[in-house]
């Protein structure tokens, strides 16, 4: 990890760094992992009989592991995590004439399926201190129709979800948690996942657990989880995710926090090395025992500087674009979202290939 070093990971409009290839970085993991185990688990499912089957063990394994995993009772496995909020959404009984509070930095698929129910964005500005929804403006909000708030756990730094939660408590609001970036982690002693009404996961190309696709719903509440089965049962599974897809997660759950702590390690590396990762991350670095997926910083010239790192093999690129100048015809908004105009102008992301790297291939980024 040669000191002063550059580097960071996303595109505006998904999860591709901008060299992306799967081994197309010399020396780095590849990604999705090519791991023994995964091999062999696919080769069970197919010796088994079962990646033809509707129903397997391999399924029934995957959701026993996400309950326990989550500190949840129920679990719903669906194609998508973005399929997921939908679902999410409808099974709280959001519809029009609702609105749901969202960040205005988040995934623009969060934004998408609120419409899709029938609902209005009311768009919330990021917190200071990390990517996600800022509980205080949340807490400001005078909206009589707010129904729901959906949050997502960004880049290893968590949201403040326990203020969250505490504001939701209070004015009435179910809550959604996005922590399809952030399997593993957790967040003042409780699971991420553990804190929402709802928590949705996804199992996408580019995610720490993936499958290429796929995703989950996890709940406490027997009744939501009867309704995900009334939209999703018709009656075999509209939305599944197949025998083979469970295969290679299963695996991976085994090596989660390992992969964890491999990203975490490294994370704290860099922050101590290379002074201007340091520097332009400031106060928003990931705690020691945070879950970081991908490395996030700001640089005010961005294309710039990714261009530059790119141009020596490093898996960078931009975060989500900022909704902030979405129409007024399709959301609200509360305040200039100024934050979250910040971000989506300046975050760089190193990926998590690079931050699984270890030993001699650590040492030469």
């Amino acid at each position: 990890m040669g000191t002063r070093n550059n580097e960071s990971s996303e595109r505006p409009h998904g999860d591709s760094p901008r060299a992306f290839g799967t081994h197309a970085f010399a020396g780095l993991p590849g990604w999705p992992p090519d791991w023994p185990e995964i091999r062999a688990s696919l080769l069970d499912c197919f010796e088994s009989g079962d990646w033809g089957r509707y129903q397997g063990r391999w399924t029934a394994q995957l959701t026993r592991r996400l309950t326990e995993m989550a500190e949840l009772s129920q679990c719903r496995l669906v194609s998508s995590g973005s399929f997921a909020v939908e679902l999410a959404l409808r099974s709280l009984g959001v519809s029009a004439g609702d609105s749901v509070a969202v960040c205005a930095y988040d995934y623009p698929g969060n934004f998408r399926a609120i419409e899709l129910v029938g609902a209005r964005p009311m768009l919330v500005d990021a917190s200071q201190d990390s990517f996600s929804l800022c509980p205080e403006q949340l807490s400001s909000l005078k909206t009589p129709d707010l129904k729901a708030v959906v949050v997502s756990h960004l880049y290893g730094v968590p949201a403040a979800i326990g203020a969250i939660r505490a504001v939701c408590d209070d004015r009435g609001w179910l809550l959604i948690e996005d922590v399809c970036q952030a399997p593993g982690m957790r967040i003042e002693g409780r699971a991420s996942g553990a804190w929402g009404d709802v928590s949705v996961w996804s199992f996408g190309g580019s995610k720490p657990l993936t499958a290429g696709n796929g995703g989950a719903l996890l709940t406490d509440a027997g009744s939501v989880a009867s309704r995900w089965n009334a939209w999703a049962d018709r009656p075999s599974d509209a939305t599944p995710v197949s025998q083979l897809q469970a295969a290679v997660l299963l695996p991976q759950l085994d090596r989660i926090g390992q992969c964890n702590q491999t990203r975490n390690e490294f994370v704290q590396r860099l922050l101590e090395d290379v002074d201007w990762i340091a520097e332009a991350i400031g106060t928003r670095q990931p705690a020691r025992d945070a879950t970081v997926y991908k490395l996030a910083f700001l640089l005010e010239r961005r294309d710039e500087t990714l261009d530059a790192l790119a141009s020596h093999g490093l898996p960078v690129g931009a975060g989500y674009r900022s909704m902030h100048r979405s129409s007024d015809r399709r959301c609200d908004k509360a305040g200039t979202l100024e934050r979250a105009a910040t971000l989506g102008e300046q975050i760089c992301l190193l990926d998590h290939s690079a931050l699984l790297a270890t030993g001699e291939t650590r040492v030469a980024l």
